[in-house]
């Protein structure tokens, strides 16, 4: 039956573009990203169609600037043209600095990682971790910590504490770390590093935001540039745990993935990869050279990283993931992040730090970080490109007068190749829809920061929030008041123009081809602005946290009603399907009273293939729902041991991501027989342990 569920995603798919489901359950890939996608596997090809694009769009602006102004209105011709060129520039410098990336996952030898740290000066290189903190929740900054505790290579932890909380003092002591506080919280984040470094000794520090959780080999991967004594700096990129936030499209892919995975290596190539905030290892000597972190605007990765460079140091890029942090939950956290990223990176122009002025940056360093400061134009440019084509839909001035021939061979052309061009630079990693989707939502907060290229004013530093939640609906809708006010004035003007074809309306003809053309590009327009805020608006994001998956079998004891907590001396096998710090889901084939407290028994992957760690808790049971297979259960962790909430801990903020960024997901397989009923504890005593390779107790 084609149910109505189904027929709405279809008319979404249709008329907005929106995600459809396969038959499978999964999102299928956009046609333009597996576009990019062939791109990446054939570069010859790429490399020989790039040039063509970027000719026929040089070609269509130089008659654009010569030939199209006799009666086109001036200020739509300039808005126009201005925009037109941003677009060739902003290809062109994507062109150049990805041109030989191949941006396939880079995946660890674990042999050579073994090999250890660097030697400096005949002992081994000696590396600090600093984790900055401000007010990030206690259970955020406990998973970085585990990160810590589980690196493969000596270090020393320090807990960087601008909130100089007491309750921090005592997490670090319980996961080996150092407390670091300080008087006062001047310049933020890079007061917090410059404070710390004459405290501490080491030869490199890796820094870490407070939700970014390094995985095991982290510094046997970072640290091995070093070898060279002129490396400043080595940065990874920034993957997230959280796979469900505003900015992801899938399992590892989110908004954020065409920069780590194909921009950054581009910029490797041309000895321009800079620090990003967190997951990067820096060589104190450098920073204590470069003055320290720079403190003049709160962009201070970015701007460190161009005094880096003016002392003569020089920066690297490593493409492997060996830090998980956490993206931000909810519209207005995201909003928050683009917004301070903003303002604090173009401040960089009113610096001796601008790569306009910086002397001692090579050419290519001085064009490399001169576009990535431009990138912050795409949103206003498309908020440009909006209204012009609302003030012509609305006034029938237009902006370029151009004869049907040459907007078929030059206009019609040149736009197409260019949206090829760009999609197959980005190599699948992210498609044209997606491109557009971040574009509108970040344009109004990018456009607001171009103040700050003159006049940086005082501008704050704002810790984004680590928790969050999207009710959707008008509450996430009323933060895009630039996108709305266009989706308005777009459809007004459309419906407007489309009576006034039929004799019913008042505003003014448009002459020729424009007549139509206008109200088409109109329509194409208004489906990316609604899908935007269709997709802001449907979007709920009630979960505190994510849950990781995890696929093994347990027993449930059911101790009877919540507030008695008696036994009833019953054994339940369960499937375990995901599992958090604050509860598992399992499914199980007898239901269980929703309020009931349970004891959990069951087995825990560890980073090593044979190892697994045996664990029992109490919980209480918050949801009971029948399925197909039996009843899902949701739980809440109520009881649980120091060391058992250690390995929960360890194996949802380190060994699972871990292993699935190694290709090694761990899980314990599962009898494929149905789960028996509940079996008297005379006949099951206890739970048992569980052989390895299998869903069965150990015989007794």
């Amino acid at each position: 039956m084609f149910s109505r569920e189904r027929a709405k995603r279809v008319l979404g798919r249709v008329l907005l573009g929106l995600p459809y489901p396969s038959r499978s359950g999964r999102l299928t890939a956009p046609s333009s990203q597996r576009f990019g996608a062939w791109w990446a596997r054939h570069p010859r090809m790429l490399h020989a169609f790039v040039p063509v694009a970027l000719c026929w769009s040089a070609g269509y602006l130089v008659w654009r600037i010569g030939f199209s102004t006799h009666g086109a209105e001036p200020v739509l011709w300039i808005a126009l043209l201005l925009a037109e060129l941003y677009g060739l520039w902003n290809l062109a410098t994507l062109a150049w600095m990805t041109w030989d990336v191949d941006a396939g996952e880079a995946t660890p030898e674990r042999e050579a990682d073994a090999a250890g740290l660097p030697v400096l000066d005949g002992s081994p290189l000696s590396v600090d971790v600093y984790i900055c903190t401000y007010d990030e929740p206690l259970h955020v900054l406990e998973a970085t910590l585990a990160g810590c505790a589980m690196l493969d290579t000596p270090h020393t932890t320090y807990v960087l504490d601008d909130g100089r909380r007491e309750e921090v003092a005592d997490l670090a002591t319980r996961w080996d770390a150092t407390w670091i506080t300080r008087p006062d919280k001047s310049h933020a984040k890079a007061g917090n590093i410059n404070h710390a470094l004459p405290l501490t000794g080491g030869d490199v520090v890796l820094v870490l935001d407070a939700d970014h959780v390094p995985m095991p080999d982290a510094l046997s991967v970072l640290c091995k540039p070093f070898e060279d004594p002129k490396v400043a700096l080595v940065q990874s990129p920034h993957d997230f745990s959280n796979h469900d936030s505003i900015q992801h499209y899938g399992l590892g892919r989110h908004e954020q993935s065409l920069f780590f995975s194909v921009i950054c290596r581009g910029k490797d190539r041309h000895g321009a990869a800079f620090w990003c905030g967190s997951g990067a290892v820096i060589r104190r000597q450098a920073l204590i050279e470069a003055g320290g972190v720079a403190t003049e605007t709160i962009a201070e990765d970015f701007h460190t990283t161009i005094k880096l460079h003016r002392a003569g140091w020089s920066s690297r890029y490593e493409p492997r993931t060996v830090v998980q942090g956490l993206a931000p939950h909810d519209l207005a956290s995201y909003l928050l992040q683009r917004d301070r990223w903003a303002r604090g990176n173009l401040a960089v122009f009113s610096t001796s730090e601008s790569p306009l002025r910086a002397k001692e940056l090579s050419p290519s360093q001085r064009l490399s970080y001169f576009a990535s400061l431009t990138g912050y134009l795409a949103g206003p440019m498309r908020l440009l490109i909006l209204g012009v084509l609302i003030a012509t839909l609305w006034s029938a001035a237009l902006p370029l007068r151009i004869a049907p021939l040459a907007l078929l061979s030059l206009w019609a052309p040149a736009t197409l190749l260019s949206i090829l061009a760009g999609t197959a630079l980005c190599r699948g990693v992210q498609s044209t829809a997606e491109t557009s989707h971040f574009e509108l939502c970040t344009a109004e907060i990018f456009t607001r920061a171009l103040r700050c290229i003159a006049r940086p004013g005082r501008s704050t530093f704002r810790v984004t929030p680590k928790e969050g939640v999207d009710p959707g609906g008008w509450q996430s809708l009323r933060q895009f008041r630039a996108v709305l006010a266009i989706a308005a004035l777009l459809s007004a003007g459309i419906v407007l123009r489309i009576a006034q074809d039929f004799g019913v309306g008042f505003l003014p003809s448009m002459p020729g081809v424009a007549a139509w053309f206008v109200p088409l590009l109109g329509v194409l327009e208004l489906r990316r602005v609604l899908r935007t805020l269709v997709v802001a608006g449907r979007r709920r994001q009630l979960r505190m946290e994510y849950r990781v998956p995890l696929e093994t079998s347990a027993f449930v004891e059911p101790l009877g009603a919540f507030d008695s907590g008696a036994p009833t001396e019953m054994l339940l096998p369960a499937k375990v399907s995901d599992i958090t710090v604050s509860g598992l889901g399992l499914q199980t084939a007898a239901p269980l009273s929703q309020g009931s407290l349970v004891r959990l028994s069951l087995r825990l992957p560890g980073i090593a293939d044979d190892d697994w760690n045996e664990i029992s808790l109490l919980a209480k049971v918050r949801s009971c729902r029948q399925t197909a297979d039996g009843f899902r259960i949701g739980t809440e962790i109520t009881v649980a041991d120091e060391a058992t909430r250690r390995r929960i801990v360890e194996y949802c903020h380190v060994v699972w991501p871990y292993r699935r960024l190694r290709g090694s997901a761990p899980s314990l397989p599962i009898a494929p027989a149905p789960l028996p009923v509940a079996v008297p504890r005379t006949i099951v005593p206890a739970p048992r342990p569980l052989a390895a390779g299998s869903g069965s107790p150990l015989p007794a």
